[in-house]
């Protein structure tokens, strides 16, 4: 009887490390998707690397990784960012207004080092301790 509940325990505790540790790899495998879609994106601004980009952003990470709520939330906050930056490049090609493209693309200018901010966020989060908002 003894034996059996030993037995028991070790099989639950076994099965218990084991759904942890696939969590702490969705985890990781996430976020690194996501710092791959970034650096795809900022590279080559276009709809196919934001669509990349919005897919990654909507990632769900478990409690066991530190700032997990705040980097969910900086990551869509990024999405956005670079979806705004995208529809500001298409209206700034298709104007032909030179004062209003220059506008166009100072707005694009200051919507960019936003982004870029709201990336650096996030990685600062992955390095922080945890609950560092």
């Amino acid at each position: 009887m003894r034996k059996a509940l030993t037995l028991g325990a070790a099989a639950v505790l076994v099965l218990g490390a084991a759904f942890v540790y696939r969590m702490g790899r969705h985890d990781v495998r996430a976020l690194s998707d996501f710092a791959a879609s970034y650096e795809q994106f900022d590279k080559a601004v276009s709809e196919q690397t934001l669509n990349d980009l919005r897919v990654k952003s909507a990632m769900k990470i478990s409690s066991l990784t530190k700032n997990d709520g705040s980097m969910m939330k900086v990551a869509r906050e990024v999405s956005e960012l670079a979806a705004s930056e995208v529809s500001l490049k298409k209206a700034s090609r298709l104007e032909n207004d030179r004062e209003a493209a220059v506008e166009l693309n100072g707005r694009l200018t200051a919507l960019q080092l936003e982004r870029k901010a709201a990336y650096a966020h996030f990685q600062r989060l992955l390095a922080a301790p945890p609950n560092s908002d």
